[in-house]
């Protein structure tokens, strides 16, 4: 589903990006759609989603995404393939959150403006250092032996 609505935002992205902004008045609706998608098939109730912190997500994003629009934009080339990239970072970042948040009975967590800058700065190397450190953990539990009864 993420991928999905990943292609989705990064299309529109793609093509909108000529026009400053017109491709956040159309990523957040999609955004908004992707979490109530994820929230109804992991049958949680709407009213149970962590909105105040996936409007933190959308619309922050959406903030850093304006900003990349008009830095990176300016280059031709350049603007188009930032643009969906960016919108796929946010996407993604945003259903890990949320996949996240809606498997575990904790609270949700706090999202910050940082973490959503650096996820959307660099994907790569954010979710391969999930996938890094989850790695780690499981070797070292497996290499460390099980205390033995006495």
């Amino acid at each position: 589903m993420t991928n999905k609505y990943s292609a989705i935002a990064a299309v529109i992205s793609f093509i909108t990006q000529p026009i400053p902004g017109a491709d956040e008045l159309i990523v957040v609706p999609i955004h908004y759609c992707f979490s109530v998608s994820l929230t109804r098939r992991r049958g949680v109730p709407l009213r149970r989603a962590p909105w105040l912190q996936v409007s933190k997500i959308i619309w922050g994003g959406a903030a850093v995404r304006l900003f990349a629009n008009f830095t990176l934009g300016l280059v031709p080339v350049a603007g188009l393939f930032s643009n969906a990239i960016t919108a796929i970072a946010l996407t993604e970042f945003l259903g890990r959150y949320l996949d996240a948040t809606l498997s575990s009975k904790a609270p949700p967590p706090e999202v910050s403006m940082r973490a959503i800058r650096d996820a959307m700065r660099n994907p790569r190397r954010t979710r391969r250092a999930k996938r890094l450190w989850s790695g780690i953990r499981r070797s070292i539990r497996q290499s460390v032996p099980a205390p033995t009864p006495a």
